[in-house]
């Protein structure tokens, strides 16, 4: 074994659970409305997505699409809470 997870996107290293924890890829669950968590769980959801993107750079895909609207998402929400 390479320690390279396979599919059709290429190949990234094999994710431990530590890293499952510290980062949200495209197929975890995202909250479908973030106007109603607190702001403190929004800076969480922020970095796990910030490792997320900094680990789909390795790939020579870059970053999927899920993640990067993930992080539009939450920079618009940050940036609407601070308009209030």
């Amino acid at each position: 074994m390479n320690g390279f997870a396979g599919g059709g996107r290429a190949a990234l290293p094999v994710v431990t659970p530590l890293e499952r924890v510290l980062r949200l890829g495209p197929d975890d669950s995202f909250p479908e409305e973030l106007l109603d968590l607190p702001v403190e769980h929004l800076q969480i959801l922020h970095s796990r997505i910030c490792r997320q993107l900094d680990h789909e750079h390795l790939s020579l895909d870059g970053a999927h699409p899920i993640t990067l609207d993930r992080m539009a998402e939450l920079r618009i929400e940050f940036t609407s809470r601070l308009v209030r």
